[in-house]
């Protein structure tokens, strides 16, 4: 008796066995804060061309003081600098085989990520709260 007939699909014998076997949530994640800078972007940009530029210095001190610039453009440094960790995560896992040299680039791109993020929002904050 071994010779036993698997009754499994051909999809459910693969499933879970690719390369990785995960990064669904790593190209979901990059697709999802894509899809979120979109309008984020566009806020942002017309924000900072209509007050910024225009205004100079009180200009941006006025604009980053209300709330919902405050929060688009701190919700657009955390995504674009999630989004672009995600991409250059990418690029390095492609690109550079030597795994201890990947591990630290890696590590670095995100430390950077989380510095930026942690900068970008203490700044916004502290002119919003007029500290």
């Amino acid at each position: 008796m071994s010779d036993k007939k698997d009754l499994r699909s051909p999809l459910a014998k693969v499933r879970g066995l690719g390369s990785a076997k995960s990064g669904t949530h790593h190209w979901l994640a990059q697709r999802m804060t894509a899809l979120a800078l979109i309008p984020l972007v566009l806020y942002v940009l017309i924000g900072f061309l209509n007050n910024v530029v225009a205004g100079g210095y009180s200009g941006a001190h006025y604009w980053l003081g209300s709330p919902l610039p405050a929060t688009f453009t701190i919700m657009f440094l955390l995504a674009g600098l999630y989004h672009g960790a995600l991409g250059l995560q990418v690029v390095i896992e492609d690109y550079i085989h030597c795994s201890c040299v990947k591990m630290g680039l890696v590590f670095a791109t995100y430390f950077a990520a989380v510095a930026l993020a942690i900068l970008g929002t203490l700044s916004v904050a502290k002119i919003f709260f007029g500290v």
